[in-house]
């Protein structure tokens, strides 16, 4: 199996609509369902320097449920800075249930049912996933380095590794994330150019995925492939400085 799977992080009232627009005409002309994390309660700073968008619960998030995005809890308020890089990890238990069950009930009542979580800089930690499997209302985390989907910690992760569409091995369930908010012109042809080359492998049925991969433990394969990602992400970092 090979399957392509397109994330779109921190969808808030805050975010810029023109390149969210322009990303959800892009999928819809190609008929394809990506992860859409939307933040609960942004409290970013950042972001909070775009307009506000009074009807974004509306026009936006109910209208990606309705056209069977899979709708994500991206984390409580996404309030990081250069000093705070977390919202969860090293957090006690009982403080990461709390956080997870508002930024839920923000989302249910707003009429939106996240399917999936992913926290904001990719941090959480044990404590993140045991929370999550005790509230019991999500299916899987989009996070972790593998090849296809696996099961850690009673919890279903589908793998994330690289941000740009890259065909790294001919087989595997490769999620690929983009930050509508940054992204620039050669970002969105970059996309629409991969779409069109390989546009069966987007197809895929979610239900289908998780019935598969269910009770999959990760394998020594994606053992070596977390290793060379990391080492990979060391090389680029050290070429970067």
């Amino acid at each position: 199996m090979l399957k392509y799977i397109i994330r779109l992080d921190d969808a808030c009232p805050y975010m810029k609509k023109a390149k969210w627009n322009r990303i959800e005409e892009l999928l819809d002309k190609y008929n394809i369902k990506p992860i859409v994390g939307i933040i609960p309660k942004c409290e970013d700073e950042e972001f909070k320097k775009n307009p506000y968008i009074k009807d974004f619960w509306t026009k936006y998030a109910l209208n990606w449920q309705n056209k069977k995005w899979i709708i994500a809890q991206h984390g409580l308020n996404h309030k990081l800075s250069k000093d705070v890089r977390t919202e969860f990890e090293n957090i006690s238990y009982s403080e990461q249930l709390r956080i997870l069950e508002k930024g839920y009930k923000i989302l249910k009542d707003n009429n939106i049912t996240p399917v999936c979580f992913f926290a904001p800089n990719h941090t959480f930690d044990d404590n993140t996933i045991k929370a999550l499997v005790e509230l019991n209302n999500i299916k899987f985390i989009s996070d972790g380095y593998a090849i296809y989907p696996y099961r850690y910690k009673k919890m279903l992760f589908f793998p994330s590794v690289f941000d740009t569409p890259h065909k790294i091995l001919p087989f595997g369930v490769w999620t690929f994330v983009y930050h509508p908010n940054n992204m620039e012109e050669k970002d969105f042809k970059y996309l629409e150019d991969f779409i069109k080359k390989n546009k069966a492998n987007f197809n895929f049925n979610l239900d289908f995925i998780i019935d598969k991969y269910d009770n999959r433990k990760r394998s020594i394969l994606d053992w070596m492939v977390k290793k060379l990602i990391f080492i990979f992400r060391k090389v680029r970092k050290k070429d970067e400085k």
